[in-house]
Order: structure tokens, then C-alpha cells, then sequence
């Protein structure tokens, strides 16, 4: 294993939880966990456009997709928070549970196709 790399991923992967920490704090959210929600779609989006602008030919350096990619956006976005607050939601409405699924994972897959297709027609 590479150290180098692996510093690299742990020095992104604290900077995308303190940004999403920060996220989750500033957003209130009454009925739904709306700073988990927007930290994944908003993560899905900028990874879509990251990776797209680098399938598309940008010049972007291994180190550089791993600090942003798996550390920052990897540690920005989360699948665990998104699974207990689903559940924890469940046990008080299961109707804003189910919206939340249905936002979180059809609005990722959506957002970074978009973001991909974005970058990619953009650099094309």
C-alpha cells in the first residue's frame, strides 16, 4: 500500500466530513434530514461532473481523483447517515421515509449522469 496515497485519501476524506458536518448543521430540517440529502445529491452532482471532465480527457492526475473523489466527495457523501435517518424517519412517517428514498436515490443516480453528461458534452 502506498502511504502517500493513502494520506492523500485520509486528508480528503476529513476535509468531506467536516464539510458535511458543516452542511448538516446549517440546513434545519424538521420532517427530513435535509443535510444528508443535499450533501448526497449535491456530492453525486460534482462527482458526476469530476469524473465526467476527466472521461471526457481532462488532465487530472491520480492523486487528484483520489483526494477529491474517494476522500472528499467519499467522505462528503454518505450512505450510512442516509441508511439510519431513513430508518429513524420510518418510525415517525413512513410517508416522508419513503419521499426520502425515492429524492435521495433517484435524485443521485440523476444528478450525476447529468453532471457526467455536462462535462463530458462540454469538453467534447
Amino acid at each position: 500500500m502506498d502511504l502517500r496515497l493513502l494520506s492523500l485519501v485520509a486528508a480528503g476524506g476529513a476535509i468531506g466530513a467536516a464539510a458535511r458536518y458543516a452542511l448538516q448543521q446549517s440546513i434545519p430540517s424538521d420532517t427530513l434530514p435535509l443535510g444528508t440529502m443535499t450533501a448526497n445529491l449535491l456530492g453525486s452532482l460534482i462527482l458526476g461532473v469530476f469524473l465526467g471532465a476527466v472521461a471526457a480527457g481532462a488532465s487530472v492526475s491520480e492523486d487528484s481523483i483520489l483526494l477529491f473523489s474517494t476522500g472528499i466527495l467519499g467522505a462528503f457523501t454518505t450512505m450510512s447517515t442516509f441508511a439510519v435517518d431513513t430508518i429513524r424517519l420510518a418510525d415517525t412517517s413512513t410517508t416522508n421515509s419513503f419521499t426520502m428514498v425515492i429524492i435521495t436515490v433517484l435524485g443521485s443516480i440523476s444528478l450525476a449522469w447529468f453532471g457526467w453528461r455536462a462535462a463530458t458534452y462540454i469538453l467534447s
